[in-house]
């Protein structure tokens, strides 16, 4: 398996506005340049002078006249900052296996204020988000678990628990695949339309004994259940495992990054850090995981 770049590398092919632009539009149209407006392929380009002075690569497509740059309609559209730093941002954050700070960003990529790298983080979390069109539905051996998240601390824990974000989340034991969602309760009908979302039909779904998950037992899903109060793993006549222990874990990651390096996230933006576990986890087996986020920039 071929290891990911490290800093050195990344900061050694990306010095320059001019190598980041270049790395860009290969990726952002990898057959040739087309028009973002009327999509000709018959493109000028030629170096101008943007808002703040610097020389840009502007392109100007010969059918419509229109001109544009690599950026247009891409995330860093309309910044001020560097390709250099957003490009540097988008390894850090892709290679934190806990995520990294927006504090930690302004003081590595040396930006003026958190304001605007606490903005830099949420834009990258938005490219982040995977397409639900293009999302293929998840099957065999599937584990579905709920958390909470946020709220405060006294008082009872898990289901019972004040002023927190439930959060449901598949994963697919034999590629480990997940899906997490914010959701706005547990109950039986919420729990029902995600699974239906994301699970194929007649696959084998593994939940706890928690009532919301009854309706399986009638269902186009094979049900597995265990009881927690009892065991963490049951095993069926045939040997075969039924837990969640792997969903679990998906939790037990996405908390530490909470208590350990965000330390607070408000129930506004969790559906961002949950775009952001959600595809780190996913393609963690991506040679070039920073490439993966380039694709989606725009």
């Amino acid at each position: 398996m071929q290891k990911q770049p490290s800093i050195f590398e990344v900061v050694s092919k990306f010095n320059t506005e001019e190598s980041c632009a270049a790395h860009f539009e290969k990726i952002r149209w990898p057959n040739g340049v087309r028009c973002v407006r009327c999509e000709g392929d018959r493109i000028s380009r030629f170096t101008g002078q943007g808002k703040t002075g610097k020389d840009r690569r502007i392109y100007e497509c010969m059918d419509c006249n229109y001109q544009f740059t690599v950026t247009v309609g891409s995330i860093f559209h309309d910044s001020h900052l560097p390709l250099m730093k957003w490009f540097v941002a988008i390894y850090l954050i892709c290679s934190a296996k806990k995520g990294i700070s927006a504090k930690q960003l302004q003081r590595e990529l040396a930006i003026g204020s958190y304001k605007t790298a606490w903005y830099m983080a949420h834009r990258i979390r938005v490219a982040m988000q995977d397409d639900d069109a293009l999302l293929s539905k998840l099957s065999g051996v599937l584990e579905v678990d709920e958390s909470y998240i946020g709220g405060t601390r006294k008082g009872p824990r898990g289901r019972g628990a004040a002023n927190k974000t439930p959060v449901v989340a598949i994963k697919e034991r034999t590629s480990g695949k997940i899906r997490m969602k914010a959701v706005q309760n547990c109950s039986s009908s919420v729990l029902k339309n995600f699974i239906r979302k994301h699970a194929a039909p007649g696959s084998e779904i593994h939940t706890d004994e928690f009532s919301s998950y009854l309706w399986l037992d009638s269902s186009k899903f094979t049900h597995r259940a265990v009881n927690h109060g009892e065991t963490y793993v049951r095993y069926e006549e045939d040997g075969k495992p039924v837990h969640t222990n792997g969903v679990e874990n998906v939790w037990s990651l996405f908390k530490r990054g909470i208590v350990g390096v965000f330390h607070k996230v408000s129930a506004k933006y969790l559906p961002l850090y949950l775009n952001e576990f959600s595809f780190r986890f996913n393609n963690r087996d991506e040679f070039n995981m920073m490439d993966e986020v380039l694709k989606a920039c725009f």
